[in-house]
C-alpha cells in the first residue's frame, strides 16, 4: 500500500514538473497556444487556391527566384504587324517592349509541281480535298507556276519538311519543298525583364501568330 501512494506521488511530481517546463520545451511541443507563438511569421501562413495550385505546379524550375529573361518575338510582316502591335499593347509593356527592323529571312513552300492542264491541276486538288487536304491554293494562269498547287508555306524548313512527309503518308505523290527568297524587311520585338507571368502571356500570343517564332534573345 505504502510503495503504491509513493508511486502515484511521484507521477504527480513528474507531472507537475513537466507542465512547468522544467524538462525543457519538447514536453509541451504539442501544447496550445504555446505551439502557436512558436511558429516563424504565422501571419504570412496563406491557403492557396486550387488555381494557384495548378499555376505553381506549372512554373517552370526556377522561376519564381527573381530571375528575368529577354525574349525576341517575330518576325512580322504588314499582314501582321497592326495585330500584332495591337497584342503586346494589351499587356502594357512600357520601355521594356522594342521593335527593329530585320531583313526578311527565305521561306519553304510546300507543293505539287505545274500541271499540263487546268483540268488535270482541278482533279488533283479535288482529290486533295477528298483525302483531307484543306489548306490548298490552285495557282492560277497569271502566276508564276500556273496550275501548281501550294499546300503550304513555312519559315522553319523543317517544319515545311514535316509538312511534306505527313502528306506523303497520307497517300499525295509528288509533294516537293522549295527555299524562295523573301526580300524586304520584317519586324521583330524584343521583350526584356520578363517574369514567368510575361513569358506565358507570350506564349499564348504566339499561338495566334504559328509563322513567327518566340525564344531567348541572342545576347
Amino acid at each position: 500500500m505504502r510503495l503504491a501512494f509513493l508511486l502515484l506521488l511521484l507521477a504527480n511530481i513528474a507531472l507537475f514538473a513537466s507542465q512547468q517546463g522544467l524538462f525543457g520545451s519538447a514536453a509541451d511541443a504539442g501544447r496550445e497556444p504555446q505551439r502557436l507563438d512558436r511558429q516563424i511569421a504565422p501571419e504570412r501562413i496563406r491557403l492557396l487556391t486550387p488555381d494557384q495550385l495548378v499555376a505553381l505546379r506549372n512554373t517552370p524550375s526556377g522561376a519564381g527566384e527573381g530571375k528575368l529573361a529577354c525574349f525576341e518575338f517575330g518576325d512580322f510582316d504588314e499582314a501582321s504587324l497592326a495585330r500584332i502591335q495591337a497584342r503586346l499593347a494589351e499587356l502594357a509593356l512600357g520601355e521594356r517592349l522594342r521593335a527593329r527592323q530585320v531583313e526578311a529571312p527565305n521561306w519553304y513552300v510546300v507543293f505539287l509541281p505545274a500541271m499540263a492542264t487546268r483540268a488535270e491541276a482541278e482533279r488533283a486538288a479535288q482529290d486533295l480535298r477528298a483525302r483531307g487536304v484543306r489548306d490548298l491554293v490552285l495557282m492560277g494562269p497569271n502566276s508564276p507556276t500556273p496550275n501548281a498547287i501550294l499546300l503550304g508555306s513555312f519559315r522553319d524548313q523543317e517544319l515545311a519538311r514535316r509538312h511534306q512527309s505527313d502528306l506523303t503518308r497520307r497517300g499525295v505523290k509528288g509533294v516537293q519543298t522549295s527555299e524562295r527568297g523573301a526580300g524586304g524587311q520584317t519586324t521583330r520585338f524584343e521583350i526584356r525583364d520578363a517574369d514567368t507571368v510575361l513569358a506565358q502571356q507570350l506564349a499564348e500570343i504566339q499561338k495566334e501568330f504559328p509563322q513567327s517564332r518566340l525564344g531567348a534573345c541572342a545576347s
